[in-house]
């Protein structure tokens, strides 16, 4: 006897508690050419990502955010072992999501291999936190694990191409074996090219630096390879699988890859001293920023087919456009740290004018001032700092021990001829260090032992400034490409507007990319808060005309009264009393009639006339009967 606040009716799934479950079981292994679409002639496993998908996405991201945890842009070769290192990540990346959104099914095997490619990209985070290229200083070991790694990708790939090769071999689909048997191929070669460049990080030095371009020659082959047999051989297409999904969902992730970045900053700009307008302004600029670089995205995502070899291009085009993703996000934090640190040592040097220059202030009370300031910035609160706190209170001590330093003559004679005495200017430079090492920047000791953080400071300034407007103008000429490559209609005003507003902002990009020609105007221009407000605004107004140019062409046509297509192609989406179920995913591809398309062997399993059915019936095929439209009748998209 039960008790229910419902009454006495059921519920629908009390209707089979009396009955025993079904448990779900994964299998062993299970052919990848069960999903299959032998009506379109294509690899279609499901219309979405899975759970494991995503679960491996998060390897990519954590592997993203180390490596940028761990390396800060001071320099050119710090900035291309980014651009190294990200290439590495996101070719793994891409070629395990191009098997799986073809073959791969959810049964015990893909799981061990999924565990395989986590392992492998546990690896690359290792080597991701010292990945320095460009250094000629022992990270050899990591460029050795890094090789492994790779190897381990590559030759995974080749035996889940060989299983991919098994089964259409078994299902007699012959026309399949020369495409799969060159992929194997590909990966083998590629993972032998890999595994040779291991005895060259034998040594403790790396003496010929060349040898990393193998790597990326290797990755850029086989990359280029696989979609080219894909776009030869249409049977191991694209088509009907959720390849536009992954590339958006990686695209999201980068994306907020940058919001993590945010949260960072946020207390890097006003931990400890707390909010004040100038760095709220800032902080908001860059979530203004990260919204408008999703809605550039996701506006324009393609929905439903707009061309095989167009699929193949859009989705390769991801990498620098990612590339692009990274470098304006990472790109706009630095440019607030740089204001940040450069507006807090106007302030170091206006306290110590203030103290030398005005109040021409000596002995105790101008040591007691400059204590006052070095305690103000807290440099014994962390590890990185302690050293400068230390520095800076002797140097403070030694100013004031000095007799009539900024007596009033003396602080002429400084405002005079520019020459400050080498305490003051040491102690300036101490505390500006304190500052700028305080934000967690990672600048390599070697460089410490050659200049001041200062020095490291200006010239990360000027690389900082070329690859945050170099992305940008790369951002906007591949989204010029995406409004190409996704266009299946007949052009309107809104392809005319678009494309030439981004124009415009490219070349606007582009002079200020020019810009870095001049020091001192690149210095005004980087220690002035409006290098971002400056990239926000060319965003809005890419956007702004987007959607103006977009609506008015709406307007326009509706109002025409003639014909018009959808861009988005409703077939995608659900409707009340439909079922998302595909029906020709639930049998087995061998179960279907050999097409002549797929194989050279003569097809052995006629059509039959009739259909069992559980139940003994026997349904027969009969032609289903068409209606002829009535006139002026338009079908609904």
């Amino acid at each position: 006897m039960g008790f229910s606040f419902r009454g006495t009716k059921r519920r629908d799934v009390d209707k089979e508690r009396h009955l025993k479950r079904l448990h779900k079981t994964t299998p062993w292994i299970e052919s990848p050419l069960t999903g299959a679409d032998h009506e379109h002639l294509v690899f279609s496993q499901r219309h979405e990502a899975n759970h494991v998908e995503l679960f491996f996405d998060l390897f990519f991201v954590a592997n993203l955010a180390t490596f940028t945890t761990y390396h800060s842009v001071t320099d050119s070769d710090y900035l291309i072992a980014y651009i190294g290192f990200f290439g590495v990540l996101w070719s793994s990346w891409f070629q395990v999501t191009l098997h799986d959104v073809r073959f791969a099914r959810d049964c015990i095997y893909e799981r061990f291999c999924k565990a395989i490619q986590f392992i492998v990209f546990v690896g690359l985070a290792l080597v991701g936190s010292s990945f320095n290229p460009g250094s000629l200083k022992g990270t050899n070991t990591n460029f050795r694990i890094m090789c492994y790694t790779l190897v381990i990708s590559r030759a995974l790939f080749s035996l889940q191409y060989g299983v991919v090769l098994f089964y259409t071999f078994r299902a007699k689909y012959s026309k399949l074996y020369l495409p799969l048997g060159l992929m194997i191929g590909i990966y083998a070669l590629a993972a032998g090219a890999i595994a040779a460049m291991t005895p060259a990080f034998q040594h403790e030095f790396q003496e010929n630096r060349g040898i990393y371009i193998v790597w990326y020659i290797v990755m850029i082959v086989e990359a280029t390879a696989v979609i080219t047999i894909s776009c030869c051989w249409r049977m191991l297409s694209f088509k009907k699988t959720h390849l536009m999904e992954r590339m958006s969902l990686l695209t999201l992730i980068v994306i907020g890859e940058g919001a993590i970045g945010v949260t960072k900053t946020v207390s890097r700009l006003m931990g400890k001293y707390g909010l004040e307008p100038e760095g709220c302004f800032l902080i908001m600029s860059i979530i203004m920023l990260l919204v408008f670089l999703w809605a550039l995205y996701f506006d324009n995502f393609p929905h439903g087919h707009y061309g095989t070899i167009r699929q193949q291009i859009w989705s390769i085009l991801h990498f620098p456009f990612q590339l692009a993703i990274v470098g304006v996000v990472e790109g706009s934090q630095q440019v607030v740290l740089a204001r940040y640190v450069i507006k807090n040592y106007v302030k170091i040097e206006d306290y110590i004018n203030e103290y030398c220059i005005s109040d021409n202030l000596d002995g105790e009370k101008l040591r007691d001032n400059l204590v006052k300031l070095v305690n103000y910035w807290r440099f014994e609160s962390k590890v990185e700092t302690y050293t400068y706190h230390n520095a800076s209170l002797e140097l403070a001590y030694t100013v004031g021990n000095a007799t009539n330093i900024c007596s009033q003559a003396n602080a002429t004679s400084y405002l005079e001829s520019d020459l400050w005495p080498a305490e003051l200017n040491l102690l300036r430079v101490t505390m500006f260090d304190g500052v700028y090492t305080g934000l967690g920047m990672k600048i390599p000791v070697d460089k410490l032992e050659s200049f001041f953080a200062f020095e490291v400071a200006i010239k990360s300034w000027k690389v900082v400034y070329l690859y945050y407007w170099s992305s940008f103008c790369l951002l906007i000429a591949c989204s010029i490409a995406f409004l190409f490559l996704i266009r299946r209609h007949k052009a309107d005003l809104f392809d005319y507007v678009s494309v030439i507003v981004r124009l415009i902002v490219l070349g606007i990009g582009a002079s200020l990319i020019a810009l870095s020609a001049n020091a001192d105007t690149l210095f005004s221009f980087i220690s002035s808060p409006a290098v971002l407000p400056t990239c926000l605004a060319l965003m809005f107004l890419v956007l702004f005309f987007d959607k103006i140019s977009a609506a008015y062409c709406n307007w326009s046509l509706i109002r025409s009264g003639k014909p018009y297509g959808h861009e988005v192609d409703l077939e995608h989406h659900s409707t009340p009393g439909h079922s998302h179920r595909n029906s020709r995913l639930d049998a087995t591809f061998e179960d279907r009639p050999k097409s002549a398309a797929w194989s050279s062997y003569s097809d052995t399993q006629p059509l039959a006339t009739s259909t069992d059915y559980p139940g003994g019936q026997l349904y027969h095929m009969a032609p289903v009967p068409t209606r002829t439209p009535s006139p002026g009748y338009i079908p609904h998209l």
